[in-house]
This record gives structure tokens, sequence and C-alpha cells, in this order.
């Protein structure tokens, strides 16, 4: 079963202001789409596409950029890895960051490391 989620960190992760998590949970500013199978709750990753990057956002400034593959989030590859390994490695609190292995549209593989901070609305 292929399931083809869009789905938005912003949403995700940061639904409420930071000041509402007990942790103060991060920002990072970007949004991705999965290519996937198996069950919705904890699928099967077969690839990880950007889709959006807010401006100014910490994404933005480490240079991820929209239409980029995700290769590796923390050291761990993304194709063939379930989808709540990849995120335990993506829910960062405020100062806490994540190296990020990405392929850009050129075909430039880079590796870039995302700091979380507080989200500002």
């Amino acid at each position: 079963m292929k399931i083809r989620m869009i789905v938005a960190l912003l949403a995700l992760f940061i639904a409420l202001p930071s000041a509402v998590w007990a942790g103060e949970r991060g920002y990072f500013g970007f949004g991705f789409s999965l290519d996937a199978e198996g069950f919705f709750w904890n699928p099967t990753l077969r690839a990880v596409k950007i889709d959006k990057v807010a401006p100014k956002s910490p994404a933005a400034l480490a240079g991820l950029l929209p239409g980029d593959d995700v290769i590796e989030v923390a050291g761990r590859v993304v194709a063939g890895a379930k989808g709540k390994e990849i995120q335990v490695h993506i829910e960062k609190d405020i100062g806490e960051s994540v190296q990020m292995k990405v392929r850009h549209a050129n075909g430039e593989t880079v590796v870039l490391t995302l700091v979380a901070t507080a989200r500002t609305w």
C-alpha cells in the first residue's frame, strides 16, 4: 500500500506557540512529503522530499530548498526507515540541532545543520 502524505512540520510539531510546550519544542520551518508504504501511523519510508521552506527560518538559513530529497536525518538513512524512527530525530527543543543530508535539484549532495528556534507568531 503506497501512501503519499504532505506534512507541514509547522502543523505537526508546532501546532501551539512554543511557550505552551513543556520542553519548548523548536521550529525548523519546512514541510515535506513522504513516499511510503505500510500502516499510516508508522510507514516504511521510500523517499522524503522538501515541499516548503519558510523564509528566514532555520531551514532556509541552513540552505534547505524546496525540491530537496532528504537522504539522511541525524545519520539515519531515510529510505527503508520507519517513519517514527526519523520523527524522533526531527523533534527538537529550542537550541538543539539536527543534521540532514540532502540532494539538491542540481544533483549536489550536502550535509546541513538546522538549529531549532522559537516560533514567533
